[in-house]
């Protein structure tokens, strides 16, 4: 039985790149098919075992066409092999490029929370942004990603920023966003 991703979870671009490609091993694993995408599996020269090689490189090459969305199918649609389908979506999303990676830091550089956003929704756009950092190979350390968020806290929060200032060591970004969200919960609506 194939199982494929659900329509949320389908590759849409570099913004959900990280995830899907998380994904898409378990759902090929569950199926018996990662080592098509893994390396190449040439076809058997018997018979009976070419009709099995041909439905597993089949089943192999759906998966990764369901997998994604429609814009995206033109780039793969003329590929064989699901591991030539899945080395190009990887070339897609998965390159060290040094402008790619400027936009993304200016992009940090720059967040702000905005006024009515959730501190959940906030973090979730700083996080995002590391995600594809991390997924063309830039990392960004924990201790940037924490002044970045306290930069983009609104001036009302000044006092829980220096609040965070006053401790002992800086505090890591998983440590801040509960802080946040903890202090988001005490202030009134």
């Amino acid at each position: 039985m194939v199982n494929g991703l659900k329509v949320e979870d389908k590759l849409d671009g570099a913004a959900n790149y990280t995830s899907w490609k998380f994904r898409l091993p378990i759902v090929l694993e569950e199926n018996d098919l990662l080592n098509y995408v893994k390396s190449v599996v040439d076809e058997p020269s018997d018979d009976s075992e070419k009709a099995q090689w041909r439905k597993n490189n089949f089943m192999a090459r759906k998966i990764l066409i369901d997998s994604i969305k429609d814009h995206l199918v033109p780039v793969i649609s003329k590929l064989d092999s699901a591991k030539e389908m899945f080395e190009c979506l990887q070339s897609l999303y998965e390159f060290n490029n040094i402008g790619r990676a400027l936009a993304l830091r200016r992009q940090l550089l720059h967040i702000k929370m905005a006024r009515g956003e959730s501190v959940v929704s906030f973090f979730m756009k700083i996080t995002e942004l590391k995600d594809q950092l991390n997924a063309i190979r830039d990392s960004i350390e924990d201790k940037d990603l924490v002044m970045l968020a306290m930069n983009g806290l609104p001036h009302s929060w000044e006092s829980f920023i220096q609040g965070i200032n006053g401790r002992n060591e800086l505090t890591k970004f998983d440590r801040l966003r509960a802080d946040c969200i903890q202090e988001e919960c005490k202030i009134p609506s």
